[in-house]
């Protein structure tokens, strides 16, 4: 599996996690007005992803693309503040502050790339614009 398909995969076991959380806290009086349905829907979600994660092909990922993990990130960082979490993601100490450096001058790139594709819709424009400010100010 790709480093970017790996990263794919852990974006979604961590939106999968915040979905646990969500329906965890769904029973706190913060988040009463979350929908019952909205709730089961979640729970349809979790089962489904438990399991099919580990026979998501590789292509799919890639398909997908890094607008989509763009997308991703920051549904993560909504749901994360929502439930109180820290919007900062924890890096991992193995990872040198360099390689981390050099990562996000890479998805920098990636994302200019992108944008300077034709045919891009406004919204994809904005998202990856966003991305691209929020790995600028990290």
């Amino acid at each position: 599996m790709s480093e970017s398909s790996e990263s794919f995969q852990k974006d979604l076991d961590q939106l999968i996690s915040l979905f646990k959380k969500m329906k965890e806290k769904s029973m706190e009086d913060k988040f009463s007005h979350i929908d019952p349905v909205f709730t089961q829907n979640i729970d349809f979600i979790i089962k489904n992803y438990e399991m099919v994660k580990n026979n998501i092909p590789v292509e799919m990922l890639q398909r997908m693309g890094f607008p989509f993990q763009t997308m991703l990130h920051q549904f993560i960082d909504q749901l994360k503040e929502e439930l109180g979490e820290d919007v900062v993601p924890v890096k991992p100490d193995s990872e040198p502050s360099s390689k981390l450096a050099l990562n996000h001058d890479e998805d920098i790139l990636k994302i200019d790339q992108l944008l300077k594709k034709p045919g891009l819709t406004e919204e994809e424009i904005n998202v990856l614009l966003d991305e691209r400010n929020r790995l600028l100010n990290n």
